[in-house]
C-alpha cells in the first residue's frame, strides 16, 4: 500500500486514543461557475477505524492546532503575543464524520457564528460500470451515481476493502480513490496513505456544543443563511453582544460596519454559486 511522504508541518502532537488509517486527498473545486479564477484546491484528510470515518481540511485542522497552542501559551504567560499560522489557510471548514456499520452522517458546520451538527442518512445508488484502470499505483473500477445535484463519476480500488470515500460518499465494494461531477466543478483524488495513525478530535478546537439537528432542517437553516448571512451577528449587535471598537478601544457605532460587512457578505454569496451539493441552492 502506497505510503504518503509527511511535510513538516504535519508533524503536531496529537492525543492518542486508538490506531487508524489516514487517507489524504486533494480536493479541487471552482466556488462560482463564471470565474475561473475562482479555482482552488484543498488538501483533504479521511481518517478510517474500526468505529466509523472522519473527513476534513488538513489545513483547517493544522491552523486550529497552532492557534490553540499558541493560545493557551498566551494564557499562561499573560500575553498577547500574535498567533501564528502554518502556511496555507484552509477554506473548506466543514466536517463530515461516518459511523459504522450503519454510515450514518453527521454533517458539522459552522454558519454565521453558529456550530451546527445535522444527522443524515445518504442512500447512493451506485451503478457499477465494467470501465478499469490505474490510477497512481491503485487498481481501480468506474462507478457512477447521482447525489446532491449532480452527476458523480467514481473510481474505487478493491485494492483497498473499505466501503467509505470523500465527504458522504461510500457504499462501493473499495475505496474511493477519485470522484469528480461531470461538470468538472468538484474533484477528488487520494493522494496517500498513512498507516496506524494516532486518533484525532477533530471538535478539539471549537468553543461551543454544536446544535444537533437532522438534515431537512439544515436545508432550511442554510437557505436561510444564504439569504441573510448576518442575521445572528445583527441580532447580537441589537442585544448589546456584539461591538465595534477603535484602535484605541473606544465603541464605534456598529451601523457602517454591518451594513458594509452585510454588503461583503451577499457579494460572497453570490459568487459562491457552485457549491458541491448543488440542490441546496434549489
Amino acid at each position: 500500500m502506497k505510503q504518503l511522504f509527511l511535510l513538516s508541518f504535519f508533524l503536531i502532537s496529537i492525543s492518542v486514543t486508538s490506531q487508524s488509517q489516514r487517507f489524504y486527498y486533494d480536493y479541487q473545486f471552482q466556488t462560482d461557475s463564471t470565474d475561473l479564477e475562482t479555482k482552488m484546491s484543498e488538501l483533504m484528510v479521511l481518517d478510517i477505524d474500526k468505529k466509523g470515518s472522519k473527513y476534513y481540511s488538513e489545513y483547517v485542522f493544522q491552523n486550529d492546532s497552532i492557534m490553540d497552542a499558541q493560545f493557551k501559551k498566551n494564557m499562561a504567560a499573560h500575553s498577547d503575543d500574535p498567533v501564528p499560522m502554518s502556511g496555507k489557510q484552509g477554506v473548506v471548514g466543514y466536517k463530515i464524520m461516518k459511523s459504522y456499520p450503519d454510515f450514518k452522517i453527521n454533517h458539522i458546520v459552522s454558519l454565521d457564528m453558529t456550530l451546527y451538527d445535522f444527522n443524515q442518512q445518504v442512500k447512493i445508488n451506485w451503478k457499477i460500470l465494467s470501465d478499469k484502470n490505474k490510477i497512481g499505483t491503485w487498481n481501480v473500477q468506474k462507478a457512477e451515481a447521482d447525489f446532491a445535484g449532480r452527476k458523480w463519476i467514481a473510481w474505487f480500488s478493491t485494492d483497498i476493502p473499505l466501503q467509505d470515500g470523500p465527504y458522504k460518499f461510500y457504499g462501493l465494494p473499495g475505496l474511493i480513490v477519485k470522484i469528480e461531477d461531470l461538470s468538472g466543478f468538484h474533484k477528488i483524488e487520494l493522494k496517500g496513505i498513512k498507516n496506524n495513525t494516532l486518533e484525532r478530535d477533530i471538535l478539539a478546537f471549537e468553543f461551543e456544543k454544536p446544535i444537533k439537528l437532522d438534515y431537512k432542517k439544515y436545508q432550511t437553516v442554510y437557505k436561510n443563511y444564504r439569504k441573510d448571512p448576518m442575521a445572528n451577528l445583527k441580532k447580537k449587535a441589537q442585544e448589546g453582544q456584539f461591538y465595534v471598537t477603535d484602535d484605541a478601544g473606544n465603541k464605534l457605532d456598529n451601523k457602517d460596519y454591518m451594513k458594509s460587512q452585510e454588503k461583503m457578505m451577499m457579494d460572497r454569496m453570490k459568487k459562491n454559486n457552485n457549491i458541491l451539493e448543488l440542490d441546496l441552492l434549489k
